[in-house]
């Protein structure tokens, strides 16, 4: 085995996925690569407020400037969580199923939690994006739930 992706974006089950997939790649002797998915442009509740003569409007962030924040957030994260372990980090622009299933490509696994944000996710088994890497990613997928 020479690689385990995991995708996460920040939930408590991407998370846990993310703690699985470092300490399997420990265990196996594999690479560890962990992808972050982002939206451009972003949710409206993640623009800027402008104040205008009709009140505030909306300003939508520059790219770069989403992108970077979303790398920020995945490093914080990685430093908590793996503390000193040696990993790749890669932030990418798509939609997280195909950004997951894209990194997957020549992965002995791809690793990811069982469902991530989103009201509807809370509802279903097993979020869209798991359900999506399940069906189509190009290696096996292991899908983590929630840490007790």
């Amino acid at each position: 085995m020479n690689r385990i992706v995991v995708g996460t974006d920040g939930s408590a089950t991407s998370t846990a996925a993310l703690r699985w997939a470092a300490a399997t790649a420990d265990g196996l002797g594999a690479d560890l690569e962990v992808v972050r998915a982002f939206r451009y442009p972003p949710a409206l509740h993640d623009w800027a407020a402008v104040p205008s003569n009709y009140g505030f409007l909306p300003e939508l962030p520059a790219e770069d400037v989403v992108e970077r924040g979303v790398h920020d957030e995945l490093a914080d994260l990685v430093a908590t969580e793996l503390r000193d372990r040696d990993v790749t980090v890669r932030v990418l622009r798509g939609h997280p199923a195909e950004v997951l299933i894209e990194a997957g490509k020549d992965a002995a696994m791809l690793v990811v939690g069982r469902s991530g944000h989103g009201a509807l996710s809370d509802l279903l088994r097993i979020g869209s994006v798991a359900r999506t890497c399940i069906e189509h990613a190009p290696c096996p997928v292991v899908v983590v739930p929630a840490a007790p």
